[in-house]
């Protein structure tokens, strides 16, 4: 048997939006009515002797009436957040909703409820009186039994579908801001789960259209009487002036030196308005006696309302007992949230940075949405824990190991092309070719080469700590890369996690992570290596200071060869026992030179140097790699058990 469909509906003060979801598929669409808006006008038009009109039909209609049509004609908006409280808002919430599915089955909107889900947003402050009368009216309009979801949880959901939050970070601490046209809902999440919420039914966006219809009245103040005539003061207030109000937030948005400029129709305008006049209005706004006796809010004096956000805010924090270093990530939806303040306000009271506040391009539709996908979520989730699980040794063995490896030998051939080239080419060879044309000891050929590769130690450290930067940079982002990929096969966004690196300098590589543990092995690794590698690989050159590099190596080919020669000579003229004494103290003849140190073992003793330090430099990650798949499976089975617990909200 197959999953429902789903019909969601975020029902809001100023706006409704509707989005339909298969049940098995990830493909939420929102539902447009034919004026290719985003939703639909939280208005009714109820008109004598006519059927009503609804959304911003409703809205024009009333505002292109004479006032004589409007004398026949009743428009009812921000209805919402009363219908617990007023029987009049109630009655227009449930006429609306069913005039909606009206409305939809006349322009051939697949809109019908029957064989559906039907999931209803609610505030997740709304109490049991607002929930009861939601589900009464919408059932008297149409759409059946309804389920109900809070609000705060189908904008978790929008912004994990879109990738914009990791699967774990989706169950760390939360806080999500619903501020729309006539409510301020917070919510404290915990693992997928509102533990704490709160919020003003009162605050929000129509109290900010209230201001506005103040502030143009100032400005303007014979529309009044004209407004009066025409019938449309209700219009002009609830729908006009926030029209303005939308348009100078989205201004400030942007840019908060700008001034605008916006006409309302022909009653007036409102000139050069800016930034700064607004905060002075915001601090002293008194609501107009439509609002008070609309909103039931008591006639206290002035009003601040940008304070009354963020102490709205703070207040609940503090009576909640919620730490605010236990929030890590804060959602923002609905259209408020993009007053410029909102951000202000959060980034200064929590103290946390603004790549950490998620918002949607579309905060006003991102709860629908969210609310429509959660039995395809859901679905999709037990598909892509199936398959992270079977796969993971494929990508690790397949993509993550071959990765790896190509970083750690680009390295590894990097310092060994650095090393011979600076040390063996500049310094070693010119000795080597002395000896072989000027002649010399055995004893003075090893000094001057023990020498040359004691000089070169702090060059070896500089080269060592330049490719060692680099890698510190490429492989975590090879890795990010690799691993979101993978994810994304399965509509997962990826672990997140930075990287931030201090490295004073190459014997001590202190390593600073903000993220995952997936990356420490990695670095913990490198910082033991930044040190280790440099002592084996000068002892490999130089063998303890120089003295012992005739024992082995590649330069113990040719030092090998002429004390062979040197030996084998002094035997033939002086016996076994002179000959041991005097090896590295016997002026070495030139045949013995021309014949140890040819072009050809020179060129053989550099491509060895350059083969053993780079083998060195690779064995050295060995234990890196295997740390790396170890963190890599760890991190994709806490995702897993991540997705698991999203699936059960």
């Amino acid at each position: 048997m197959g999953t429902k469909d789903v019909l969601a509906i975020d029902f809001g003060t100023s706006n409704t939006y509707y989005c339909r979801c298969p049940g098995d598929q990830l493909s939420p669409k929102g539902v447009d009515f034919g004026d290719g808006r985003d939703g639909l006008a939280s208005a009714i038009l109820y008109r004598d002797s006519r059927s009503s009109l609804i959304g911003h039909v409703a809205l024009e209609e009333y505002g292109e009436s004479t006032p004589a049509e409007r004398r026949s004609c009743k428009l009812r908006t921000r209805f919402k957040p009363d219908i617990a409280t007023s029987d009049e808002a109630r009655t227009a919430a449930q006429d609306f909703l069913a005039a909606v599915l009206s409305e939809a089955r006349s322009q051939r909107v697949d809109l019908v409820p029957d064989g559906r889900e039907v999931i209803f947003g609610v505030p997740s402050e709304a109490d049991e009186a607002f929930r009861r009368s939601l589900a009464t009216l919408a059932e008297d309009a149409g759409y059946g039994k309804v389920s109900m979801i809070d609000e705060p949880r189908g904008a978790l959901l929008y912004h994990v579908f879109h990738k914009d939050i990791p699967a774990r970070d989706a169950l760390k601490g939360l806080l999500a801001i619903d501020f729309g046209g006539g409510t301020c809902d917070f919510a404290f999440m915990c693992r997928g789960v509102v533990q704490h919420s709160w919020g003003d039914m009162h605050l929000g966006g129509r109290l900010f259209d209230d201001l506005f219809f103040q502030w143009f009245v100032d400005c303007n103040p014979d529309a009044v009487e004209k407004m009066r005539e025409d019938g449309c003061e209700y219009f002009v207030h609830s729908f006009l002036c926030r029209e303005v109000k939308e348009a100078f937030s989205r201004t400030m948005a942007r840019d908060r030196k700008e001034a605008v400029t916006k006409t309302v129709r022909h009653y007036g305008r409102l000139a050069g308005i800016t930034w700064k006049e607004f905060a002075e209005r915001a601090k002293v706004y008194r609501p107009t006696n439509h609002v008070m006796e609309y909103t039931a809010i008591a006639a206290n004096g002035q009003i601040d309302l940008v304070s009354w956000f963020r102490r709205c805010l703070c207040d609940g924090l503090r009576a909640k007992g919620i730490d605010r270093s236990d929030i890590k990530f804060v959602i923002l939806s609905g259209g408020s949230s993009q007053w410029p303040f909102v951000v202000d306000t959060v980034v200064e009271e929590l103290g946390i940075d603004e790549s950490r506040i998620r918002r949607s391009d579309r905060p006003y539709a991102a709860i629908s949405e969210g609310l429509s996908i959660v039995p395809a979520l859901r679905r999709q989730f037990s598909h892509a824990q199936e398959n992270l699980r079977a796969n993971l040794p494929t990508f690790v063995s397949k993509k993550l190991d071959p990765l790896v490896k190509k970083r750690v030998d680009e390295v590894a051939k990097a310092v060994a092309t650095a090393v011979t080239g600076e040390l063996f080419d500049q310094k070693l060879r010119p000795i080597l070719v002395q000896f072989r044309d000027k002649g010399g000891t055995v004893a003075s050929l090893k000094k001057q080469i023990a020498s040359a590769t004691s000089a070169f130690e702090p060059r070896l450290l500089g080269i060592i700590e330049e490719k060692m930067t680099v890698l510190s940079r490429a492989l975590p982002a090879d890795v990010t890369e690799a691993v979101g990929a993978w994810f994304d096969e399965y509509g997962l966004a990826a672990p997140s996690g930075s990287l931030e690196l201090s490295r004073s300098s190459t014997n001590n590589v202190a390593v600073s992570v903000e993220m995952p543990d997936f990356y420490s092995d990695i670095f913990n690794t490198v910082a033991s290596f930044s040190t280790g590698i440099i002592a084996s690989v000068v002892a490999m050159i130089c063998g303890g200071g120089g003295m012992a590099l005739i024992a082995s190596g590649p330069l113990g080919w040719i030092i090998g060869a002429i004390i062979g020669l040197v030996v084998g000579a002094l035997v033939m003229f002086y016996g076994a026992e002179a000959a041991k004494d005097m090896a590295e103290g016997w002026e070495v003849p030139g045949w013995i030179r021309r014949r140890a140190v040819t072009d050809k073992k020179v060129k053989e003793t550099r491509s060895k140097l350059a083969d053993d330090i780079q083998s060195t430099i690779e064995g050295e990650f060995e234990p890196m790699k295997q740390a790396l798949d170890k963190q890599v499976r760890l991190q994709v089975e806490a995702e897993i058990d991540a997705i698991n617990e999203i699936n059960q909200m």
